[in-house]
């Protein structure tokens, strides 16, 4: 089966009610307004080591596009701009638009406001290899802006190496109109590989003044405990209810481009540039959810507890720790599994203790030492009230010596069991010097 085959096999979206005309529009519909795909023409296999005007002339067959000429050479590029009308999974292109941002700051840390949407650019490449290094370089350069009533998608194409001047003049002038950049693992390979190419033909990366998203380590931090995998196109399926069926495979692309190369055909590519604008879109989608998901009122909507749960613990590391509690609250009331509501309730517990809730702390913390498997965190934070607050060593020492006899023979690791043996230590000495004054 061929890639224009596969391309048909893309899952319809369900139809809903939209804008003004009042249909949906199916997903593959949707999409070749972000990369329009002409049908290819019946021709013979051009001939080994075809020269560089025939390529031209078999993208300009498949892909609409044009040749962007400037001082460093040409390249091909794509372009089209997707309507705010028109759904996109469970939500609709223009959710891009009316996302507030500046709730992303609680993934920055020491940032003040943050840009505007109109003021991103996402991001996505496709290369000529997986593992990186000087000998890889992206061929596909995709970008997704938000731009008066539609959300636009350029695509940078090399249709050969010598391109890549051209490419990268072009792309260092569109981004200097923006202020934060959105990547799905941009920090470890894009942003990488292209700021590596910027260096190789002796140009300044235009990266080290943007503002860098890389959405790859948030989803996880949001979705990880609740989803199998946050590979983009598992969130795509189960948080904006898009699944691709037919799609290539990432790890295919680098050697459909190399067949191109060889062969001049660039048939094989209309299942790249239709892969990366997809990914484009996807990955916009999805900051959505997250700007929306770090709002005011996040439990509005979020509703499943171990995203809840998660979530809380987004908002505890940006320091907003009331918010955070309640979130922490939604989530054990939503419900969890038993070792997740753990970490739930010792996080409550450690909130409610900064408070200085004492009495309501505790009893968390003894709720948890009633569980079949010992709490240890339950029953150092309970020692540590006996022994510090109520001064009652021997209380703290119980606790201590019911927390080792109920673990039994089970390995503990290094830090709990040094913590557990110099408390035990310490009471023991404390508790016998308090026998020895009662006895005086």
């Amino acid at each position: 089966m061929n890639l224009e085959e596969k391309l048909r096999l893309l899952k319809p979206l369900p139809t809903r009610r939209v804008g003004g005309d009042g249909r949906g529009q199916p997903l593959d519909d949707l999409l070749r307004q972000a990369v329009r795909l002409r049908p290819a023409a019946a021709r013979p296999t051009p001939p080994l080591g075809r020269g560089a005007k025939g390529r031209i002339e078999d993208i300009n067959d498949l892909i609409d596009g044009r040749l962007v000429r400037n001082r460093r050479g040409e390249f091909f590029a794509a372009e089209q701009r997707l309507p705010f009308g028109r759904p996109y999974g469970r939500a609709r292109i223009g959710d891009i638009a009316s996302a507030d941002f500046s709730t992303l700051k609680l993934l920055f840390e020491g940032q003040g406001g943050l840009p505007d949407v109109s003021r991103w650019v996402f991001l996505d490449t496709e290369t000529t290899g997986l593992a990186g290094g000087a000998g890889t370089l992206a061929f596909l350069v995709g970008l997704g802006t938000v731009e008066g009533n539609g959300f636009r998608v350029r695509q940078f194409f090399l249709r050969d190496f010598p391109d890549e001047p051209a490419m990268l003049e072009e792309l260092s002038e569109v981004l200097r109109s923006y202020e934060g950049i959105v990547t799905f693992n941009g920090k470890t390979f894009d942003l990488p590989l292209l700021e590596n190419r910027f260096v190789l033909s002796r140009r300044r990366s235009p990266f080290r003044t943007l503002l860098h998203l890389d959405l790859l380590h948030p989803a996880r931090r949001l979705w990880k405990l609740r989803l199998e995998s946050c590979k983009l196109t598992h969130l795509e399926d189960r948080i904006l209810g898009i699944r691709r069926e037919g799609d290539i495979d990432g790890a295919e692309i680098p050697a459909v481009y190399f067949d191109y190369l060889r062969t001049g055909s660039a048939r094989g590519l209309q299942g790249v540039f239709f892969h990366n604008a997809l990914d484009i879109i996807t990955l916009a989608a999805l900051t959505v959810e997250m700007t929306e998901a770090l709002g005011s009122d996040p439990w509005e909507r979020v509703a499943d507890g171990l995203d809840l749960f998660s979530l809380s613990r987004i908002l505890e590391r940006a320091g907003e720790r009331e918010r955070s509690a309640e979130t922490c609250r939604r989530a054990l009331s939503a419900g969890l599994p038993s070792g997740v509501e753990t970490r739930a309730l010792l996080q409550l517990a450690s909130h409610l203790k900064r408070q200085r809730r004492f009495e309501e702390a505790v009893r968390i913390w003894l709720r948890l030492t009633r569980r079949a498997k010992p709490v240890a965190e339950a029953f150092e934070q309970l020692a540590m009230y006996s022994e510090h607050r109520q001064r009652d060593y021997v209380a703290a020492l119980d606790l201590v010596r019911q927390f080792l006899q109920r673990n039994g023979k089970r390995p503990l690791p290094a830090s709990v069991s040094s913590r557990f043996a110099h408390r035990l230590n310490r009471l023991e000495r404390k508790t016998g010097l308090l026998l020895q004054e009662q006895a005086n």
